[in-house]
């Protein structure tokens, strides 16, 4: 009689293992070409990590309250649906208020809600179409066009920064890192449309603002900065645009002790040649004072600056005129020992260190 084949019955139990994992592979294929995601409640870690998001911020900006903040046309979000990775990404609110989502057939109706509403709106939607089971949704505001102000001139961060509600100037002067070197005594604030709806408040002089006051505003930073000044620290609302006017600059190089850029406190001051030269520290034992030259802007001269000689020696005897130096005048005392060209000078100026001195 032959052989009887004998079969391992532990052979059996891993072929059905293999036949039983084969087919959850395939049902889970099955179910992520059709988009059916079932999400289970999100354990401790996942909150976490969700509400994680609410508080990051962008240096330099303002996190609006989930609670508060509405939602406009143009506004980009971060959307997170947790544990579906496929959804969680950065969207853009259309000119009609709708949020669109991949495998989501109607897009959502974001405008006016807020962030908190909404994430309850996306939500509803994905469990409504079957897509995600007892979803979990949180939405945070990345950028909006409609609540920001612009900030140029001089200061140290020119940019656009989220503002989402009244905020005084000197915490947005402090978001773009204060004032520059070279800023002058004045901020405008040029207002938007949501700073004209809301009722005329004071303006800098303690004035209901009205007319042309209501849409532009002066605003002397110099109180506002160094005196403390509660008056002149405005309110600027989204859409506000603010510019820092910039000083005249004052530059005195070549054989002096500290050569440099000297800050004017306004466009109107002058700075005399004896003044400009103590705040250099005045002329090294090698200047060659009897030569010395001021190069005023001219559009007709020739480079575009005029030369006006300057005798320091009998200046600083008291034996010639203590001539007034204005904006951009560049006081230049050559040095004995070294040759330099007027052209190169011209190119370094800019190269040299900026200077405020005490008022």
């Amino acid at each position: 009689m032959g052989k009887q084949s004998v079969r391992d019955p532990s052979n059996s139990s891993t072929s059905r293992l293999r036949l039983a994992a084969g087919m959850v592979i395939l049902f889970w294929l099955f179910s992520r070409s059709y988009g059916l995601y079932s999400q289970e409640p999100a354990r401790d870690h996942q909150v976490l990590s969700a509400v994680s998001v609410l508080s990051t911020s962008v240096p330099g900006q303002v996190i609006p309250d989930a609670h508060k903040y509405h939602v406009a046309p143009g506004d980009a979000l971060a959307v997170t649906v947790v544990g579906v990775p496929e959804l969680s990404r950065d969207y853009r609110v259309s000119t009609g208020g709708t949020l669109a989502m991949p495998m989501v057939m109607n897009e959502v109706d974001a405008k006016n809600l807020t962030l908190d509403q909404l994430s309850k709106a996306i939500g509803a939607e994905l469990s409504k179409e079957g897509i995600v089971s007892e979803p979990h949704v949180f939405v945070t505001l990345k950028e909006s066009p409609f609540n920001s102000v612009v900030v140029s001139g001089a200061v140290r961060k020119p940019a656009v920064y989220q503002v989402y509600g009244r905020t005084p100037l000197s915490s947005i002067l402090s978001l773009a890192e204060g004032l520059a070197d070279d800023a002058g005594s004045t901020a405008t604030i040029t207002r938007g449309e949501k700073a004209l709806l809301d009722p005329p408040e004071a303006d800098a002089s303690g004035k209901p603002e009205t007319g042309q006051s209501r849409r532009v505003v002066a605003v002397n930073i110099d109180k506002l900065w160094k005196s403390g000044d509660p008056a002149p620290n405005v309110d600027v609302y989204p859409g506000d645009r603010v510019n820092v006017s910039r000083a005249g600059v004052v530059y005195v190089v070549g054989a002096v002790n500290r050569a440099g850029g000297y800050v004017l406190t306004n466009d109107d001051e002058r700075l005399t040649v004896l003044k400009a030269l103590a705040l250099a520290g005045d002329v090294t034992r090698t200047a060659k004072t009897k030569n010395a030259v001021i190069l005023r802007k001219d559009p007709i001269a020739a480079g575009g600056r005029r030369q006006i000689p300057i005798n320091l020696k009998k200046v600083l005897a008291n034996q010639a005129p203590d001539e007034q130096l204005a904006a951009s005048d560049i006081l230049f005392v050559p040095d004995s020992t070294q040759r330099r060209a007027l052209s190169s000078v011209l190119t370094a100026v800019t190269t040299f260190a900026v200077y405020r001195y005490p008022y």
